[in-house]
């Protein structure tokens, strides 16, 4: 069968569908070819952002890079399109192939996400004021799962954990003791192995704190293979003060970068579950968590 390819066809369906509009072009190959690109392009831009660390511009450049290789695809399968003449139609050129390959790309793209999910960055949105001003009540950080881990933790490192174990609700707090250190808080200033540490992330929201283990606890030596943390807004954190020290099993990945932060508008005194946005924050979009 003789045919010529409809260009605005072949731009959508590479718009839409993965690189569809190549096969429609008659591309198999370079088809494939543009999917394996995009992939390799994906990895390498989570691998970028989770191994160094860029300004908010350099993130920008990044993030329009991986948003705008659709649209490369789009015009190349358009360009294509445009000069080719009639041309007999390839047996793979058929509705059935299309639809098949479009759920072959969906498929390794979920795969694709699930990888860089599970390996190596995962967003998450910080709910309370556990953090602040460090990281304020739903900001969306991006956490590192690639170069990180509970063995290596440092005092100082903010990490995000399960609560109370697998399946456990995640919480974002920052290191203050490992394995085998004694821990103890007088009067809101921390003690390590009985010496004072330089605690200058904490703060204080509010005058008294509601309940007595957040301004005076243990001493406790924090058991091996675990970490304890503590939230920077020290009255409003339920930490390791009431939740024990967390084990190395339950740790999830390092906060990495504050990727989307926005005011918040509360009708109700210490209810945060009915947030109303209000302006976006911009100056704290691409922020390394530290």
């Amino acid at each position: 069968m003789i045919r010529r390819p409809r260009p605005w066809l072949a731009a959508l369906l590479s718009l839409f569908g993965g690189p569809l509009g190549q096969i429609y072009d008659g591309r198999f190959l370079r088809s494939i070819t543009l999917w394996f690109v995009g992939f390799c392009l994906t990895c390498l831009f989570f691998l970028i952002v989770i191994s160094f660390d860029l300004n908010r511009f350099a993130l920008f450049l990044l993030a329009t890079a991986v948003v705008a290789y659709p649209m490369f695809l789009a015009v190349d399968a358009f360009v294509i399109a445009r000069r080719l003449d009639e041309a007999s139609r390839k047996w793979y050129q058929r509705w059935w192939v299309y639809i098949g390959m479009f759920f072959v790309f969906y498929s390794l793209n979920f795969f694709t996400a699930i990888i860089v999910r599970n390996c190596i960055i995962e967003s998450f949105v910080v709910p309370g004021r556990a953090m602040s001003p460090t990281i304020l009540h739903m900001d969306r950080i991006l956490v590192d799962k690639l170069w990180s881990s509970a063995e290596t933790l440092r005092r100082d490192d903010i990490v995000v954990f399960r609560s109370t174990g697998k399946d456990s609700p995640l919480y974002v707090m920052r290191v203050l003791g490992i394995s085998g250190e004694t821990i103890e808080i007088k009067e809101h200033i921390v003690y390590i192995n009985d010496e004072k540490i330089d605690d200058a992330h904490a703060f204080y929201d509010g005058t008294s704190a509601p309940d007595k283990r957040l301004s005076n606890f243990g001493p406790v030596k924090i058991p091996e293979d675990s970490f304890f943390v503590m939230g920077d807004n020290r009255l409003r954190s339920n930490d390791s003060r009431m939740l024990g020290a967390i084990p190395f099993a339950d740790y999830y990945g390092r906060a990495k970068t504050i990727f989307w932060s926005q005011d918040y508008e509360f009708p109700y005194q210490n209810d945060f579950s009915t947030g109303i946005p209000k302006d976006v924050k911009w100056d704290r979009i691409g922020t390394k968590i530290r």
